[in-house]
């Protein structure tokens, strides 16, 4: 398939490189001077959990990249993983030269499609929730890549492009999870984490909050009441293993709870390199907590645990302007 990657970053480079090593025709669409950056390509430190892959891939991934689009360059697919304050510019943009692919959106959501749904017709794109992650460090991306993957169209459609997206997600060893109501799934991931990410700036990043059982608490009470907006909007937490594991918050229950939490972002490398990157944007970190709190109020979610982070929040923010 001829692909079109939405930059060079993290997510991008990570599911660029398997789509490659499966046969895949990848391009990544970067910004201008930002190509002659990239003729080396990326070095790359690569857990991989996927069945029958090697375990750890140390290599250069010799990307190819385009500062610049045409309506007869084909692509195919496009995948869109970018921030979700950045998606519509992206899609506003990339459109007009891509009239006859179809699109993956692998970012978040909180405040419905309609803006997307007047750049792009809902029969064309596909929402996913990444499984993989990493950072860069000293030049080289330390990552990860899971075995699954969540993919749906909004007001459950199945159409062409969902078919065309689950088959190369397929192809690369990667089992597509499709949900249902996409939208209230990723709704409640974007709880979640808009939930644990206060309870991070508070303690200073994941391992000191590992070791802050005070601060862990807390963040758990934060992930209940962000689920709860979610639930006041039409969400059936029921239907959600991950928002069932924070939803009792009973003294019993948060210690099982935090007890694997904290195995697996201690002993799981894969989970640690994932997760490496969670303080990386204070926008969109500043962002999600304002849309939960903000949200809640006007449903009528009582909501004092995020509301006490709300000083820490800012001071994040405040300390990362540039």
């Amino acid at each position: 398939m001829i692909i079109l990657i939405v930059g060079a970053g993290i997510i991008g480079s990570i599911y660029g490189w398997a789509l490659s090593k499966a046969g895949h025709d990848v391009t990544h669409l970067v910004r201008p001077g930002k190509s002659q950056q990239l003729a080396k390509g990326i070095p790359i430190d690569l857990l991989d959990s996927r069945k029958g892959y090697v375990k750890q891939y140390i290599g250069l991934y010799a990307l190819k990249v385009t500062e610049t689009l045409s309506l007869s360059d084909g692509f195919e697919l496009v995948i869109v993983p970018t921030k979700p304050y950045q998606v519509e510019d992206a899609l506003k943009q990339i459109t007009p030269y891509t009239d006859k692919a179809d699109y993956l959106l692998l970012t978040q959501n909180w405040n419905g499609t309609t803006a997307i749904d007047s750049i792009l017709p809902q029969f064309r794109y596909v929402y996913g929730d990444a499984k993989a992650g990493g950072s860069l460090q000293n030049g080289t991306l330390i990552s990860a890549i899971f075995p699954t993957i969540d993919l749906g169209q909004v007001n459950g459609q199945k159409d062409n492009c969902l078919t065309k997206t689950t088959a190369l997600f397929e192809s690369i060893g990667v089992k597509p999870n499709l949900q249902d109501n996409i939208l209230h799934y990723i709704w409640v991931q974007y709880a979640i984490n808009a939930g644990l990410w206060p309870a991070l700036v508070r303690a200073g990043g994941l391992e000191a909050l590992l070791h802050d059982r005070r601060t862990g608490d807390l963040s758990l009470f934060a992930v209940k009441e962000c689920l709860e907006v979610a639930a006041r909007r039409g969400v059936d937490l029921k239907k959600y293993p991950d928002a069932r594991m924070y939803s009792n918050t009973s003294f019993i229950a948060r210690q099982i709870t935090g007890f694997i939490l904290r195995l697996l972002f201690r002993f799981n490398q894969s989970v640690q390199r994932s997760s490496a990157h969670a303080l990386a944007d204070p926008q969109e970190i500043k962002m999600s907590f304002y849309d939960l709190l903000n949200t809640g109020r006007e449903l009528g979610v009582d909501m004092p645990i995020m509301s006490n982070f709300e000083s820490d929040i800012i001071r994040f923010a405040d300390s990362h302007r540039n």
